[in-house]
């Protein structure tokens, strides 16, 4: 997908989104105010109610049109101007609030109507049943009012989930979806790159010692009477280039293994100091003029290790060729060995153009490579330090690189050593 459809498409889609949701909120907002109405239509209609059948019990006639007043969202008022039996009132608010599906705790007082003193209160909780009070009081004589009050009410309860609860859910779950498939695509189309890029510098890498051999053999081809001594050093080139192709094909078959699980690691005791000194002096410059040096100062008293001696030696010369790849003629590249507690520690510090935070963190990862101007800049695929954490977390080893931008980088390899 181009990039530009892929913007649009994500453009689009954000706006759709936001635009469902703004609707969901309204939505959501409005459903809870008919919920709400809908519950005081309900607490007006049951406490008139109770309001008629205590003035029927009391032989009284019921002469309010309106007795309930919503002094707030959770407290009402009832007038009856009627003598009061605590136990009666009690029976009959259970009794209706049942009826009209009102299942909430309550508390209720009942007051004298002439001093608004409160007489008599008491909570009814609807996780209690059939409590017994045989001394609730009953007032005579006087005429009262009584209150309710929800202390804890809830519009929504799980027994009675509306749809927009469930449409908030499904929307919820759809805005995960989304999400999630746009970080996938845009995960996706970043791997795309990198193994494009891939592609790319394995073609070039595999171009030009193809092209070399190439060109020799035309000249072999029509000059059969060369001399010993050009025929000597056209065969060296080409096997250097063979060696070259064969180096690239061994590291991506290495990578295949590793990643399939069928790496099996020839374990052995090597000196770590010997190693590094073979290295070192088998390392030359690849370009003529290049005076950079490997200065090395191993102070490891215990350098015996436990480790497959050709992917340990791959993993140094790969660290190495990495430090001289992104740092400019002459700048020595210094190596440094030393115990700590149970730990030998290998460090390749070069003095190149360094990693900001973001590439640092990701320089371990397949295909990536650093960006410069060019592309082929510097030669490679992007496996070198991939192969690198795979065959050190193989070992069982760790490997950490501290890195500042203008100044250079620093891997360090840290082996537990018995």
């Amino acid at each position: 997908m181009k990039n530009k459809h892929l913007i649009l498409l994500t453009f689009f889609g954000i706006i759709s989104i936001v635009a469902v949701m703004v609707i969901q909120i309204f939505w959501v907002r409005a459903a809870l105010e008919i919920n709400e109405s809908q519950f005081d239509q309900r607490v007006h209609t049951a406490l008139r109610q109770v309001a008629e059948r205590v003035a029927v019990k009391n032989k009284q006639q019921f002469l309010h049109r309106n007795p309930v007043i919503r002094v707030d969202e959770n407290n009402y008022v009832v007038n009856i101007n009627s003598e009061i039996d605590a136990e009666q009132l009690e029976h009959y608010l259970i009794t209706t609030f049942d009826y009209y599906n009102i299942r909430q705790d309550i508390d209720y007082g009942i007051y004298d109507c002439a001093s608004s003193t409160m007489l008599y209160c008491n909570y009814i909780s609807k996780e209690v049943k059939n409590v017994a009070h045989p001394d609730l009081p009953k007032f005579e004589n006087i005429d009262y009012y009584f209150t309710v009050r929800f202390p804890h009410k809830a519009i929504m309860s799980m027994n009675n989930i509306p749809m927009w609860v469930i449409t908030s859910v499904i929307l919820m779950v759809v805005l995960f979806f989304f999400f999630y498939a746009l970080y996938v695509v845009f995960n996706q189309r970043s791997i795309t790159k990198m193994q494009r890029d891939f592609i790319n510098n394995m073609t070039h890498e595999f171009k030009t010692p193809i092209a070399t051999i190439s060109v020799i053999q035309q000249i072999l081809a029509q000059d059969l009477n060369i001399d010993k001594e050009r025929k000597s050093k056209y065969v060296d080139i080409v096997g250097t280039e063979i060696l070259r192709l064969n180096d690239q094909v061994e590291k991506v078959l290495s990578i295949t293994k590793i990643e399939s699980n069928t790496l099996i690691l020839n374990l052995e005791e090597i000196s770590l100091h010997e190693l590094l000194h073979r290295i070192i002096q088998n390392w030359m410059p690849r370009e003529s003029g290049d005076s950079r040096k490997l200065i090395s100062t191993l102070d490891a008293n215990d350098d015996i290790i436990s480790a497959d001696l050709l992917h340990l030696t791959n993993v140094i010369t790969n660290i190495i060729d990495n430090a001289v790849k992104y740092s400019a003629l002459g700048k020595d590249v210094f190596i440094h060995s030393y115990n700590s507690h149970k730990a030998l520690h290998l460090s390749i510090r070069d003095q190149g153009i360094g990693l900001n935070r973001k590439d640092a963190a990701r320089i371990f990862d397949k295909f990536f490579r650093v960006s410069t101007d060019n592309i082929h800049n510097t030669k490679g695929f992007g496996l070198g330090l991939f192969y690198v954490k795979k065959i050190i977390e193989a070992h069982l080893w760790k490997i950490k690189v501290v890195s500042e931008p203008g100044k250079g980088s620093e891997f360090e390899i840290i082996i537990p050593v018995k």
